[in-house]
C-alpha cells in the first residue's frame, strides 16, 4: 500500500519494562511507522518516562492515555485511532517486541476488503530476563532453546504469501498482531466498549464484524514475526456474559459496534508527544 500512511498502535498498561522493548523494536522497522501511538490504558508515571526516553525524537509518536477504571482496552483503542492520523492501522501489545521488518511485512500484504492476522512465537524466560534487563533485543532462531511456537520464528513472506488465502470467516483470532485500513475500521465503528471489563474479547468481536461486513481476514504465514515477552498468563476457562454477547453478536450478524468509535467521550487525550508529533 504504497502512499499510505501508517500509524502503528502499541496497548500498554503498567508494564514499562516491557513497553521499553517493544518500542525499541518499533524505532528500529525498516520501514517506520508515520505514527507510533502509545496507548495507555492508565499506567502510572514511569510509562510517561520509559515512552519518552526510547521515542525521544527517532519517530513521530504520540502518547494517550485515560484513567485507571479497569481494563478499558476497547476505548483505549479508539482513542489511539482518534489521533492517529494514518489511513493503515496496525494494533499490537506491550508484551511483544518486533521483527525489524514487521510493519514492511504488514504493507506488502495490505489492502482495502482484507484485515490480517499474524502470529507470534514465545520467548523462553532466560531470553526475556536479558531482553527486559536492558540488552539489545535480537530476533532470536527458531531452534533456540526453549522458544515457543518456533515455526513462527521462520520468515519466508513468499511462503506466506501462498498459505495465507483470504478467509470469510474464522475464530481463533488475536489483536496482538492485528491491521487493516482505517475505512475498513470505521465501517464497523471500531472497537467496542461493551467488550471492555475483560481481555482479548473485544480483539474477537471486532474481527467478527469485520467478517460480518464482507471484509475477509487473511493470515500472515511467515511473515510480520513477533516474539512474546515471557510472563505468567492468567487463564480464565469459563464463560462470562461477554461470551454470551460474542455469540449473540454472531447470530446477529452484527457488523455496526454497539458502543464504538463514533460514541467516543471526550475523556483522556494526548499527554505527550515527539518529533512533530505532539
Amino acid at each position: 500500500m504504497r502512499g499510505r500512511r501508517v500509524g502503528l498502535v502499541v496497548t500498554t498498561y503498567n508494564w514499562p519494562e516491557a513497553l521499553a522493548v517493544v518500542l525499541e523494536s518499533a524505532a528500529r522497522q525498516t520501514r517506520p511507522p508515520d505514527r507510533l501511538v502509545v496507548a495507555d490504558d492508565g499506567s502510572g508515571e514511569e510509562t510517561a518516562r520509559v515512552v519518552a526516553d526510547v521515542l525521544g525524537a527517532r519517530l513521530r509518536w504520540r502518547h494517550v492515555r485515560h484513567e485507571d477504571r479497569g481494563i478499558r482496552q476497547a476505548r483505549i483503542k479508539n482513542l489511539a485511532v482518534r489521533h492517529a492520523e494514518a489511513d493503515y492501522l496496525i494494533f499490537v501489545d506491550h508484551d511483544v517486541a518486533l521483527h525489524p521488518r514487521f510493519v514492511e511485512d504488514h504493507l506488502s500484504m495490505a489492502g482495502e476488503g482484507t484485515f490480517l492476522q499474524g502470529k507470534r512465537s514465545f520467548l523462553p524466560a532466560r531470553f526475556t530476563e536479558r531482553a527486559l534487563g536492558g540488552a539489545p533485543f535480537s530476533p532470536p532462531a527458531p531452534w533456540l532453546p526453549g522458544l515457543g511456537n518456533r515455526k513462527n520464528a521462520v520468515r519466508c513472506p513468499a511462503l506466506g504469501r501462498l498459505l495465507g488465502r483470504p478467509r470469510r470467516f474464522q475464530t481463533a483470532l488475536r489483536g496482538c498482531n492485528l491491521s487493516m485500513t482505517r475505512k475498513d475500521f470505521l465501517s464497523v465503528d471500531g472497537y467496542d466498549e461493551t467488550f471492555d471489563a475483560a481481555w482479548g474479547r473485544e480483539d474477537s468481536d471486532i474481527c467478527y464484524r469485520l467478517f460480518h461486513r464482507g471484509v475477509r481476514g487473511r493470515n500472515l504465514w511467515f511473515a510480520a514475526l513477533q516474539y512474546h515477552l515471557d510472563h505468567p498468563v492468567r487463564k480464565n476457562r469459563s464463560r462470562d456474559v461477554l461470551d454470551e454477547e460474542l455469540d449473540r453478536l454472531r447470530v446477529e450478524r452484527r457488523d455496526r459496534a454497539l458502543n464504538g468509535f463514533s460514541r467516543l467521550s471526550d475523556e483522556g487525550g494526548v499527554v505527550q508527544g515527539g518529533a512533530a508529533g505532539a
